[in-house]
């Protein structure tokens, strides 16, 4: 973790034109969260086994139990990555593995000559420019990480638009190298979020830096490259920065991503400072990690936990089927059956409709999940809040049901489609293996507390339910 230099910001807020007190503070408008980061111990981890506490690992304990049971907690936990630099000795095994070898078989930043910048002591840059091996790997490594869905995103030390540290000693870089590194730190992310949106658009970016920089070029206004970064990230760290400071706050409020799932954080010097942060506009984590402890250990959280749904999992099915009914019966309840891996929060259903059926008006849906008991739908659990009217000759679509936050456990369930109305308007979307149950149920007084005696029929029905991991 590197602390960037406040003294080199204040300079470049000084070309900026940004001086004076900041503005009047006004209410943050996004849920604030704590974090901690776990780089020398996972001692204290769980006490963020919530959703959606944040905790970053170390380079060398990602695969610890503590953070598999914190995410199953609804913890979203990001891997540290130093794509910057590499240590100039061995750290661990897992160490070697993201930087493809022993230290001294990575590429290095071959500027004025190869292996000559540094950015912190005990450590070489490494070679960051757009299309080099370097680039290349880090992107094949992050994106095998986003495959694997066993973390929740990356946490991306010290990059940014440009460096800060004295050692690095930007300023007297020459202007082509600069542009040079700033052209390739936001070329890598530009690849990861190209990744992530193929890949696994549920995954976290967040750099240990800032992409708003002035243009060196004529002084004025943002770099037009390194501004470009923002929109490739979840959001950016600030670390040890005072929450008044009208630079810092005011990149914390700047627009990241479009995915959805921001992550602002601010690593505070005292538990007072950090809650001061949390009142921040933009910002959406916040810990206070400071004095003789640093980040040796996991501090308790700063602030309360408020669980996040900007990152909905599904269970069910997400395909379309092949076939279709003739139109559903009203005051009869249809399901399928599926299971749910995780402990949740149940957020709302969606099933695969259209009004194509032989019916005329519109038929009345909404939808419910049910236990299993021996491999029939059995016990309600929820109910969707709203019902939706499907009216004669409607397109197919996914329509979208809102749910009560219920409680879930792992297991199966039976995701449920109850219809009234017009008999006959509605129709589902069904194919492949067998795995459906029927039963009548009056749709005026809501479905049944227990789903009742049926029949089984064909295929499985396009439906899922959506949720948040951990309760």
């Amino acid at each position: 973790m590197k602390k960037l230099r406040f003294a080199l910001i204040a300079t470049v807020l000084a070309a900026m034109g940004v001086s004076g007190a900041p503005p009047a503070a006004a209410a943050n408008t996004f849920p604030t969260n704590p974090m901690g980061f776990a780089y020398a111990t996972t001692a204290g981890v769980s006490q963020y086994a919530h959703p959606t506490g944040l905790l970053v690992t170390g380079r060398c304990n990602r695969d610890a139990s503590e953070f598999t049971n914190a995410r199953a907690g609804g913890a979203e936990i990001l891997a540290y990555l130093n794509v910057v630099e590499r240590n100039d000795g061995t750290v661990c095994g897992q160490d070697n593995d993201f930087y493809g070898g022993l230290p001294g078989s990575t590429p290095l930043w071959p500027y004025p000559t190869p292996g000559q910048r540094s950015n912190w002591p005990g450590t070489h840059m490494l070679d960051l420019q757009a299309g080099s091996a370097w680039a290349d790997r880090v992107v094949d490594y992050i994106a095998n990480l986003m495959v694997q869905d066993r973390i929740d995103g990356v946490f991306l030390d010290a990059l940014g638009g440009r460096l800060w540290s004295d050692l690095a000693d930007w300023e007297s870089w020459p202007q082509l190298e600069r542009d040079r590194w700033t052209a390739g730190a936001v070329d890598l992310v530009r690849r990861l979020d190209e990744k992530r949106r193929a890949l696994n658009p549920r995954f976290i970016i967040v750099n240990n830096n800032v992409w708003k920089i002035p243009d060196v070029h004529d002084g004025t206004g943002d770099d037009p490259v390194a501004i470009q970064g923002e929109r490739y990230v979840d959001g950016i760290c600030l670390e040890h920065f005072a929450s008044t400071s009208p630079y810092h706050t005011a990149v914390a409020g700047r627009a990241y991503s479009n995915l959805g799932h921001r992550r602002v954080i601010a690593i505070a010097t005292s538990t007072a400072e950090a809650q001061a942060w949390a009142t921040v506009q933009g910002v959406t984590h916040v810990t206070d990690q400071h004095g003789s402890g640093g980040y040796g250990q996991v501090t308790p959280p700063p602030v309360g936990f408020h669980r996040l749904t900007d990152r909905p999992k599904t269970f069910g099915r997400t395909t379309i089927g092949s076939g279709t009914s003739n139109g559903m019966t009203s005051d009869q309840k249809r399901a399928s059956r599926f299971t749910l891996d995780d402990p949740a929060t149940l957020l709302g259903f969606s099933a695969y409709l259209d009004g194509g059926g032989t019916g005329t008006g519109s038929q009345d849906v909404r939808m419910a999940l049910y236990t299993d008991s021996g491999g029939l739908p059995a016990t309600l659990v929820a109910q969707s809040n709203n019902v939706v009217s499907i009216a004669a000759g409607s397109a197919p679509r996914w329509v979208k049901f809102t749910a009560p936050a219920t409680p879930l456990n792992p297991g199966q369930y039976w995701i449920t489609i109850h219809t009234g109305g017009s008999n006959g308007v509605a129709r589902l979307y069904r194919d492949g293996a067998d795995n459906r149950y029927n039963s009548p149920d009056l749709f005026a007084d809501g479905p049944a507390t227990q789903f009742g005696s049926g029949w089984t029929d064909i295929g499985t029905i396009s439906v899922n339910a959506g949720y948040t991991v951990g309760r």
